[in-house]
């Protein structure tokens, strides 16, 4: 993408500028919506003032996303001695990060319309992702850790798009990585008019996201030098960037892990301050993390 300076404007202009984008932009009008119930938890969950009767009659509305919930607040992982039965009893048991946790995992989850290897490999690359960058966020408090967690959810959105756009292609383009037929990028440009990282971003924003999240959603895998789009995205692209390295390390959403990976190397590990020791300590916190909860994210395939 030839776009120089994306700060302040809005997805629809950068596409303006960039065929790629342009070609992305019109293709999430095919696309199927998170549930439908997304926008209005996110809107409910700002609210200084939320209320967890207010939360869980806005929830209940999707059965899936009400089991999955349901079955975490009575998962061993919480210990509890009695049965919770209730949505409100369960916010109150989880708190309102997992649940927010959970609402978001289980959106990404329904956007798939088959769900066979592919899809699973995806959705556990998509929750190892949020987790690794909720830690690194958490760590080196440069940015609201749940807001990463949302970059980190999301940051290979566009790669679901793709899959549900056209999967004969998608799976070509997965087995070309496989095989050693190229690099990511240009194999995508060879089955798609855009790469992962644009229909993603096309699709946040037709989602109406924060633009940050949009930006460090287009740049998460070469996050710009000189924040040219903007401070706050370019710190989340970077921490996006290094979460991704180490899922990649521990073979997170892939067939085979990439032990040998250099993450202390990457520009934004550099940027975000860290060293050896910082990085094989993330990398075995996200390991920790996604072997104790990615059960309760995947719920029943």
């Amino acid at each position: 993408m030839s776009i120089s300076h994306l700060t302040g404007e809005t997805f629809s202009q950068w596409a303006e500028q960039d065929g790629e984008l342009a070609n992305a932009l019109a293709a999430v009008q095919d696309l199927p919506a998170m549930t439908n119930i997304l926008s209005e938890f996110l809107c409910a969950v700002q609210d200084d003032d939320w209320e967890p009767r207010h939360i869980a009659a806005i929830i209940t509305r999707d059965p899936a996303i009400t089991a999955c919930i349901l079955k975490v607040a009575n998962s061993s992982l919480y210990s509890l001695q009695r049965q919770i039965s209730t949505l409100e009893g369960a916010i109150a048991v989880l708190g309102l990060t997992t649940i927010k946790s959970l609402v978001m995992a289980a959106s990404v989850k329904s956007m798939s319309r088959r769900f066979g290897l592919t899809e699973k490999l995806l959705l556990e690359d998509a929750i190892g992702g949020a987790l690794c960058a909720r830690a690194l966020a958490r760590k080196t408090g440069r940015y609201d850790s749940e807001e990463a967690f949302l970059g980190g959810l999301f940051r290979h959105m566009g790669k679901i798009a793709m899959n549900n756009l056209a999967p004969d292609n998608y799976s070509r383009l997965i087995q070309a990585v496989y095989n050693g037929e190229g690099n990511l990028a240009a194999l995508e440009r060879k089955y798609f008019p855009f790469c992962h990282a644009a229909i993603g971003a096309a699709l946040l924003d037709h989602w109406h996201f924060a633009p940050a999240l949009v930006a460090s959603t287009l740049y998460h895998g070469d996050p710009p030098p000189e924040n040219p789009i903007g401070q706050a995205a370019g710190t989340l692209a970077r921490i996006v960037a290094v979460a991704d390295h180490c899922c990649r390390r521990l073979g997170i959403g892939l067939r085979t892990p990439q032990p040998d990976l250099d993450i202390v190397g990457l520009a934004a590990s550099r940027e975000l301050g860290l060293d050896a020791d910082d990085i094989e300590a993330l990398i075995e916190e996200t390991r920790d993390a996604f072997e104790q909860t990615r059960d309760l994210f995947l719920g029943s395939a």
